[in-house]
């Protein structure tokens, strides 16, 4: 029998899940897809449809009338006027057959064009966070101890309340049964919540004897298939609408003897500083060993 499950790239590094049709859902399918690929769903659909409409009219003798014998350009374009319900009034239907069939494009454009406005306001609303994660994990001394960090910020010119920052260690393990099950570890944060967050935040996961990173180096981390997933959640301050961001570590991405240059500048031209966020990315060397005990 056929299977009728699907492979699907999940955000955990190297784990993929595997499901069913069961699981889709047109209108979250439908937010999740390209910007470009849902006009390209409308236009198609649309011209489909008046090319199938108007060949009735066209193929169908009688069905419309006007000032010349319609071609199929006329028929092509009387079909658009009648999904459209815009109605020029040039050719207009002649038959009873082609009162029916206007009657039904109507409802048909009625429905189609009404569900894809629906749609195109719900992904215009959507929420967008505008959060990024640093694309590299570092370790290096902070205050004499070794610490995992990453750096978050915020590139909208508002900012976010009560904003809640994890980190978690993810990775399959066998349990007593003999069964593959997925851990998730909880890296505990120096500061893990902000009451209004703005520009940029160093997140800072200390590498004590009681971390789950505890002497773990990098070729560890990919023996044992773990990634880190760092989250961040709040309310946007301006539309006071719930923002989230994910975003996943390979143990790739782990960088040693580094931290993140300072983004913050005295402002030449007055008393304040200037945090520039376009140097989320940027690090510099320090020196520690490369795993840590």
């Amino acid at each position: 029998m056929k299977s009728n499950k699907k492979i699907s790239q999940i955000i955990i590094a190297g784990i993929k899940e595997a499901y069913t049709k069961d699981g889709g859902d047109f209108y979250h399918e439908t937010l999740k897809v390209s910007h470009g690929k849902f006009i390209g769903i409308f236009v198609t659909i649309f011209l489909s449809l008046n090319a199938f409409f108007g060949s009735l009219y066209y193929f169908i003798p009688g069905m419309i009338s006007g000032p010349d014998e319609p071609n199929f350009i006329d028929c092509f374009s009387f079909s658009v006027q009648t999904m459209g319900t815009v109605g020029y009034g040039t050719y207009y239907p002649k038959s009873l057959l082609a009162h029916a069939l206007v009657t039904i494009e109507v409802m048909i454009g009625l429905l189609g064009i009404g569900t894809f406005a629906a749609l195109a306001f719900a992904r215009i609303s959507l929420p967008n966070s505008k959060l990024i994660f640093s694309d590299k994990l570092l370790i290096n001394q902070d205050d004499g101890e070794p610490h995992l960090m990453c750096r978050v910020a915020h590139l909208r010119n508002n900012m976010v309340v009560n904003a809640q920052i994890s980190l978690q260690l993810i990775h399959p393990s066998i349990n007593r049964g003999g069964q593959i099950e997925m851990i998730m570890e909880t890296l505990p944060l120096i500061k893990n919540n902000y009451h209004v967050m703005t520009g940029a935040w160093v997140v800072k996961h200390p590498l004590t004897k009681d971390s789950p990173m505890c002497g773990k180096s990098t070729s560890t981390l990919n023996q044992e298939n773990c990634s880190i997933i760092a989250t961040i959640t709040g309310i946007d301050g301006t539309t006071s609408e719930a923002i989230n961001h994910v975003h996943s570590y390979s143990p790739d991405d782990i960088i040693w003897h580094q931290r993140f240059k300072s983004i913050i500048f005295k402002d030449p031209q007055s008393e304040g500083h200037i945090v520039d966020l376009t140097m989320i990315n940027e690090i510099e060397s320090t020196k520690l060993p490369h795993s840590v005990d």
